[in-house]
């Protein structure tokens, strides 16, 4: 048992010091990722739209256009 304590502490150890050097923690690193996730959310949100969209043009397309050539 006291083995698997110091192996959790040692991953601890490990963790908190990577996360100094890339600065995770810091009040501007959580601002930039929140910014991050938040642009990606919205790429991601107007790429769906858009195609979304397209694909109902192609439908509403599809539908109609055969009935107003007759």
């Amino acid at each position: 048992m006291p083995q698997l304590d110091i192996d959790l502490l040692d991953d601890f150890l490990f963790f908190a010091f990577v996360s100094l050097l890339l600065g995770i923690g810091d009040e501007e690193g959580e601002e930039g990722v929140v910014e991050m996730a938040t642009e990606r959310h919205l790429a991601h949100f107007y790429i769906g739209s858009k195609k979304y969209l397209a694909e109902q043009r192609r439908v509403v397309k599809d539908l109609f256009a055969p009935s107003i050539l007759r």
